[in-house]
């Protein structure tokens, strides 16, 4: 009976070892295929107001603080990341006190399809789905536009953390 419990014991922490071996924490950079990256310039055929190039700023700034790997010209990269915001959407998620027909807040999202091609043509990923939200309250002047303006950087920043991290995470 204590040889089936010693077996029985040693085969789960055997499992249990083998199965943790290669987990890894969302955004920790694997053995890349590449060491260098094009950031193609963001298209955006969504109704984000002057999106794009806040988000290509953002995932270059992103990708330049991974070390193994550096922004590079297209010439030059191993890689080539194109990027097109697909859709950006408003949804009120909080009322005024004093008028509940008037929003006092609303997560606004934006979502980017990236796709992700080594220099020789190969495909790492195809229209990858890549989403970030962030809250924006509309203050006591009621202003949405001004708000949101403000906060287009915050949101792209936080978009391109995430594809910076579907790009070093790749599986």
């Amino acid at each position: 009976m204590r040889n089936i419990f010693a077996i029985i014991a040693a085969a789960c922490l055997a499992a249990a070892f083998s199965g943790c071996s290669n987990y890894r924490l969302a955004g920790t950079a694997t053995n890349l295929p590449f060491s260098s990256v094009y950031v193609q310039p963001v298209r955006n055929v969504s109704f984000a107001p002057q999106a794009a190039p806040i988000l290509t700023n953002a995932i270059s700034k992103a990708l330049m603080q991974v070390p193994d790997l550096r922004v590079a010209y297209q010439s030059e990269a191993q890689a080539v990341l194109s990027t097109t915001i697909v859709d950006y959407e408003k949804v009120p998620i909080a009322t005024k006190e004093r008028d509940t027909a008037l929003a006092a807040s609303y997560r606004i999202t934006a979502t980017a399809s990236c796709t992700l091609m080594r220099s020789n043509g190969q495909v790492v990923f195809k229209d990858r789905p890549v989403r970030a939200f962030i809250t924006v309250y509309t203050g006591a002047n009621d202003n949405l536009i001004s708000n949101e303006y403000e906060s287009m950087p915050v949101l792209m920043r936080e978009l391109g953390d995430k594809i910076k991290d579907a790009v070093i995470g790749i599986w």
